[in-house]
Formats: C-alpha cells, structure tokens, sequence
C-alpha cells in the first residue's frame, strides 16, 4: 500500500502542467528584443505596455497594444504607409526622413485584438534600410511572443 501511495505522489508530481505563459496583457515588452537584433543593445528603459531599446545605431519603442490591427493600422495607412507581411503575420509601415534622421513606426498583428507597434529611429539617409531593420525586429518579436 506504501509503495502504490509513493507511485501515485510520483505519477502526480511528474505530470503537473508547467506553470502557463505569461498573457498578452501581462507581458513584459522588454523581454522581446536583444542585443544582436539590431546591434550592440545599449539599455532598456520599461514603460506602461511598452519598452525603450538603445541599440548602437538606433532607439526602438516597442509596444504592446490591445487594439483591431485595422484600427492601429489606419493612421499609418492613411498618411502614405503601406502593407506587408511578418511570419504570416499582417504589418503596416510608414517611414519618413527628416534632415537624415529616418523614424519608421509599424504595427504588426500578434492575434484579434492584440498587436505590437514599433517606433525605429536611426540615423540614416535611406527609409527603405531602416524599414527593413523595423520588419526584421518585429521578426524578432514574433519569435520571441509566447505562444
């Protein structure tokens, strides 16, 4: 009788389920980006719902939005953004030069109601570079998103 209680506490033990990934709303938005991603990766500074990456050559804020990605998207849309695609995953960008200085903000769809925006702000003379730097890190967040 012992032993068949011993068994049962050890059965038990051996398939409790692993404590659940952190939801959407409760994750940490500095937890999704590295050093590597993007350079050398400098300091994070956290905020509401969002992170702040130094990186050698470039600032990113990434946020974590609970929003429709239609509804996120629209403005950048609406003021000479276009589509792409991320892993499957929608993404709607807009790039813009000012005295070479290029900000790209993005949103990508995460699921229904949850996307992630990024603000990607670099020296550089050319949107189109630090356009795909913002859909290479947004890569990164994605892989990095617990599923």
């Amino acid at each position: 009788m012992k032993r068949l209680i011993l068994l049962l506490g050890v059965l038990t033990a051996c398939t409790a389920a692993p404590p659940p990934a952190p939801k959407f709303a409760d994750l940490d938005a500095c937890v999704l980006l590295a050093s590597g991603d993007a350079g050398s990766l400098k300091s994070t500074a956290k905020a509401d719902r969002a992170c702040d990456y130094t990186f050698d050559s470039l600032t990113v804020r990434l946020t974590l939005v609970t929003s429709s990605y239609n509804d996120a998207a629209k403005p950048l849309q609406d003021d000479g953004g276009y589509g792409a695609v991320i892993n499957d995953r929608a993404m709607t960008r807009r790039c813009t030069d000012a005295s070479g200085e290029v900000t790209c903000d993005a949103v990508v769809e995460v699921r229904d109601g949850q996307v992630l925006g990024l603000k990607v702000v670099q020296r550089s003379h050319d949107p189109n570079v630090v356009g795909q730097v913002t859909q290479g890190l947004a890569a990164k967040a994605l892989e990095r998103l617990p599923r």
